[in-house]
């Protein structure tokens, strides 16, 4: 009986919150979260990641050049070298700052941030909230089950390990697989797509050229190709915020972890990937006003 009227609860909690926290029209502030300090610029080290879901890697760049078998063989993502700032004074904002052969390159890797996996209870505090805001403005997963879920499924999984996560934007690598970007979390987004391969609608995010230099450079490539421009964009996440403009509420957000992870573009290519999470770097409780 008790589970029963928990579930009625959380639906009526669901009706009541849904759009305040999916980013229309602006968000509310949860409870105990008012006039709270914004968190200060911070800095961490990404990490590299073994991808327990055994996603392959991708070994081909964005104009699906291959890269050397050498390459292949020897690539690893470094621990202290590519670096995160963040901060929640405006926002949340994250900067990527990765050196010379960190990264693979000419390259897409999506910015994504996963709430913690833990048993749902639905009271918006702490972890819950956390995930409930990046899953109503992203996607669901339930660990427990290791399923997608939908807005309307969350309430019946009560007790699963579920969480929140949120693809916001991508970055693109240059021919040394180096990169510098600053990104607000203002979108929602899918996959990521090439314009050559999916025409690009009104609803999704903006087209980014961006120039591959696939050189012999003795490192990446064995052999010279021709240089290419790729125009690269986010698809929209059906049902959430328009790019642009996700606004998410106020309050202190827990248990966050960033992952950076390699863009695949659905190929079906033994060298194309499958979307492995490579990098990762759990995060200390951001406050956002």
């Amino acid at each position: 009986m008790e589970r029963c009227y928990l579930l009625v609860s959380l639906v009526l909690l669901a009706g009541l919150l849904t759009c305040a926290l999916t980013g229309c029209g602006g968000g509310i502030v949860a409870p105990g979260h008012d006039n709270l300090e914004p968190t200060a610029t911070q800095s961490v080290m990404l990490m590299p990641f073994t991808d327990s879901a055994s996603q392959t890697p991708r070994w081909m760049d964005i104009a699906d050049y291959l890269y050397a078998p050498t390459f292949a063989k020897s690539f690893l993502y470094p621990a202290n070298s590519v670096k995160l700032t963040f901060s929640g004074s405006t926002g949340l904002q994250f900067t990527i700052s990765a050196p010379a052969h960190a990264l693979k390159p000419n390259f897409c890797y999506q910015m994504k941030l996963e709430g913690p996996s833990q048993a749902w209870s639905g009271d918006l505090t702490g972890a819950d909230f956390t995930n409930w805001t990046l899953g109503h403005n992203g996607r669901w997963w339930n660990d427990t089950d290791n399923i997608p879920l939908t807005d309307a499924q969350i309430a019946d999984h009560v007790g699963d390990k579920i969480k929140g996560y949120l693809y916001f934007d991508f970055i693109f690598t240059n021919k040394y697989g180096s990169v510098s970007q600053t990104s607000l979390v203002k979108n929602s987004y899918h996959v990521t797509w090439k314009t050559l391969q999916r025409t690009r609608t009104i609803n999704d995010g903006p087209a980014r050229l961006c120039s591959v230099q696939a050189n012999k450079d003795g490192w990446a490539y064995n052999a010279k190709q021709p240089a290419k421009t790729i125009n690269l964009y986010g698809e929209w996440e059906p049902g959430r915020a328009a790019p642009g403009t996700l606004t998410l509420p106020a309050g202190v957000y827990s248990g966050i972890e960033f992952r950076l992870t390699e863009e695949s573009f659905h190929s079906t290519s033994t060298s194309g990937g499958a979307w492995r999470t490579v990098m990762t770097a759990p995060l200390a409780p951001i406050t956002v006003q």
